[in-house]
């Protein structure tokens, strides 16, 4: 790094903080500070979705797994949220624009009551927290100036932390149109130097290995499904309800994520590409730091600044509105209903900032705790799904109110059978080196079988669905029973 590349990633810096300062003086409320006051056109949502979606979890966990599988990375990891996505937009968007909600636990209180709502914001939050994105600003800041990681996630999570609190949506969404410039540009510029530098795709082709151009590599076809499956969880993604719910209208989403789908598809194929490159490269690093490190062996001075200051914004713009979306969690979606339901407007904006920050500091010991991206957001994937999609799909799908019991049932159980997977699979398993992940080994029937930690949501996932059906079963039976409608319709609640 020359004085260059420190000046421009400074300059960076500096800016995201002026505009979170600047726009501090316009928030009145908490739905100024939550949603934008629902003001977000099209061109703000674009940029808004595209880089708060894609993070240091994709730039780093896409470009590791194509630096040890190849082009499964974009075929079998990636593609996947790309149709569910559209499933979201052209099915989910324009029901959630039907009504005035804030979050999406708000849904889930609407069909099912607060019980429900509880559970589903403590799967938001879990979700929500950045800790993928703050653990690679700490990498970042590690390889780069040489700041010790513990530092470097801590001084990543306080930048962002202070202009999300001051200025809320309207300034995430701001700073992310400059973040997502620098992101697209500086990325694509570096694939253009690597293959270049590689002999293009040809080249490529020649260093690595057959299997690295197969669409499912050699990872097990149940891995593929996990895969698949965690791309459900764009149908309930806390940040795509809350851009929904700040949009003008539902026309100016369905612009954004028709357009964010386009450039997602070419964001991933470049980290997929460049981690590949690393590969034939022979780059020896951890495979989450290849990308990084074929980048700024590559570029020149001033362009590896530039890099630098991309790589922050796409991890900044992750942090900065995931934390506002967990620390609504805490003070909209569970104190509020449960401790002051009055609570006014003003008092609910002072205590999200405060719990937003308590969500920063949430989300620097989860990133001083994990160690791979793939599978930390594996696991945070599977716990919005195991908790929301069933009852929520249900709710706004389903001609007739569904009862209460059966949307907590299955947010609970989905939950806890999350939560209670991953504890065996840690407790009675081992780290597996060669695939980077947690797996128990169990001897059912005779057969051997080997549980990945990741395999959670396709245990999680049928059994919210199964609390859903037999609670549904349960609260109907009075009424059929002979109870009279109005006690029948009080054991559903």
């Amino acid at each position: 790094m020359t004085l260059l590349d420190y000046i421009i990633v400074g300059a960076y810096l500096a800016g995201m903080i002026a505009i979170g300062a600047a726009v501090s003086r316009r928030i009145a409320g908490f739905r100024d500070f939550f949603v934008a006051a629902g003001h977000l056109t099209a061109p703000l949502l674009v940029c808004s979705l595209v880089s708060t979606y894609y993070g240091l979890d994709v730039l780093f966990g896409g470009s590791e797994v194509a630096y040890q599988e190849g082009v499964v990375a974009w075929f079998g990891y990636m593609r996947p949220y790309y149709l569910v996505i559209l499933a979201a937009v052209l099915l989910v968007a324009p029901r959630l624009k039907r009504h005035a909600f804030l979050s999406l636990p708000d849904v889930a209180e609407h069909y099912y009551g607060v019980g429900t709502r509880v559970v589903a914001a403590i799967a938001s939050f879990l979700y929500a927290l950045p800790l993928l994105s703050i653990m690679g600003i700490g990498i970042l800041l590690d390889v780069t100036l040489g700041i010790p990681f513990t530092w470097g996630v801590l001084l990543g999570a306080c930048i962002s932390l202070a202009y999300t609190v001051m200025g809320g949506l309207l300034a995430d969404a701001l700073t992310d149109t400059v973040q997502f410039v620098l992101m697209c540009i500086t990325l694509g510029i570096a694939c253009i130097l690597v293959l270049h530098a590689a002999g293009g795709m040809d080249g490529l082709q020649a260093a690595l290995p057959a299997e690295f151009f197969d669409p499912g590599g050699t990872y097990p076809a149940s891995v593929l499904l996990v895969f698949g499956a965690s791309a459900l969880s764009a149908l309930v993604e806390p940040a795509f309800y809350q851009r929904v719910f700040a949009a003008v209208n539902y026309r100016a989403v369905l612009i954004a994520l028709l357009t964010g789908i386009t450039l997602w598809a070419a964001y991933d194929w470049i980290t997929t590409v460049l981690g590949m490159a690393a590969a034939a490269r022979g780059i020896e690093a951890e495979p989450r730091y290849a990308l990084l490190m074929l980048t700024l062996d590559v570029l020149p001075a001033g362009l590896r600044g530039l890099f630098v200051a991309g790589v922050l914004a796409a991890a900044m713009s992750t942090i900065d509105s995931y934390l506002l979306i967990a620390g609504g969690n805490i003070a909209y979606d569970i104190y509020r209903p449960l401790v002051r339901p009055d609570m006014p407007d003003r008092d609910v904006l002072r205590l999200t900032r405060w719990m937003t920050a308590v969500a920063a500091a949430a989300s620097v010991a989860f990133a001083l705790f994990f160690r791979t991206i793939v599978s930390a957001w594996i696991f945070m994937s599977t716990v919005l799904i195991a908790a929301t999609l069933v009852p929520l799909l249900v709710g706004l799908y389903s001609r007739r109110p569904q009862p209460a019991a059966a949307g907590f049932a299955s947010s609970l159980a989905g939950l806890g059978v999350a939560v209670l997977f991953y504890i065996l699979v840690h407790v009675y398993g081992v780290h597996d080196e060669e695939w980077a992940t947690q797996i128990w080994t169990v001897e059912l029937g005779g057969r051997t079988i080997a549980l990945w930690q990741e395999y959670a949501v396709l245990f999680a996932l049928p059994a919210s669905a199964l609390a859903f059906i037999i609670a549904r079963l349960a609260a109907r039976a009075p009424a059929r029973a002979g109870v009279p409608g109005a006690l029948a319709e009080e054991v559903s609640r």
